[in-house]
């Protein structure tokens, strides 16, 4: 039964990150009049292959650079935003060592997770977010690389230090998690350029 509630607790707290993230992005591209909501996302039951939604494409196509940028990282500051507030929470526990303390070291690191996945490893390979950075701004290339390399020392710094009461669990679900995030990036953007060169 334990193992089981580990399993439900890492899914729903996958599922948030995941789906913040994308409303990180549509925040932007409501802001820039691209949708008529921001709350309106893609995340499906497997997670994969998520997107903030449809935007309309007549006025995509006319933003300026930075508007598609600050939409490229939305997703990435919201996953900031996410990791700072849920380590302040995580200080203000002090000593808890439950389930309320290990999903909040869950979510904190994920969205970690995800930021390095895109600055670090997504800087190497482009895809996805970072593949339309460097298609309007590419001087942010090896800045991107440069934070996500920082961020990737301090995520591991952190899953090291985490309680050992579920450090295994922790860091099994990060290292996961972000090999997932990675190949499905990669599967994803080689499938839309391939859409888009046809």
């Amino acid at each position: 039964m334990k193992y089981v509630l580990l399993y439900v607790l890492g899914y729903v707290v996958l599922f948030s990150v995941v789906w913040l993230h994308e409303v990180g992005h549509a925040i932007w591209h409501y802001r820039f009049g691209l949708r008529n909501n921001w709350w309106k996302v893609q995340v499906k039951p497997y997670i994969f292959f998520s997107t903030p939604g449809p935007v309309d494409a007549e006025k995509w196509e006319k933003q300026k650079p930075i508007q598609h940028v600050l939409g490229s990282y939305g997703g990435i500051m919201m996953n900031a935003i996410c990791a700072v507030i849920s380590g302040i929470v995580l200080t203000l526990l002090k000593a808890d060592k439950g389930y309320v303390s290990m999903a909040f070291w869950l979510f904190m690191t994920l969205h970690i997770g995800e930021i390095v996945s895109y600055l670090f490893f997504g800087s190497i390979y482009l895809v996805s977010d970072m593949q339309l950075v460097n298609e309007w701004m590419p001087k942010l290339r090896l800045p991107n690389m440069l934070v996500g390399a920082i961020t990737t020392i301090i995520y591991v710094v952190l899953l090291i230090s985490a309680p050992h009461e579920f450090r295994l669990y922790l860091v099994i679900w990060n290292v996961i998690t972000v090999i997932s995030m990675c190949v499905g990036r990669i599967i994803f953007t080689a499938s839309a350029n391939k859409k888009a060169s046809t």
